[in-house]
């Protein structure tokens, strides 16, 4: 068995399990967060990952971003990609 200590719910191993999908933005949660809808009606709670954090991408209500799925809560998730406005 492969060791795991430190490592988080979106490790390379298990990114294929969860998987991004394409989703809007709904509302702004606090400690940065926000609720997402995703194209088949759920609701998923997701935070910016990586470069969106470190460049401070604003996100605004009706903006679409990818969002990858953690594995293990489908209801969780991180925003990895904002997609094109307009």
């Amino acid at each position: 068995m492969k060791e795991t200590r430190g490592q988080g719910l979106f490790t390379s191993e298990c990114t294929g399990a969860g998987g991004q999908e394409e989703a809007t933005v709904i509302e702004f949660l606090p400690s940065a967060g926000y609720r997402l809808k995703l194209a088949n009606e759920d609701l998923v709670v997701a935070h910016a990952a990586g470069a969106a954090q470190v460049n401070f991408v604003r996100l605004r209500p009706g903006d679409r971003v990818r969002v990858e799925l953690s594995p293990h809560d489908r209801t969780r998730g991180r925003i990895v990609e904002l997609l094109k406005r307009g």
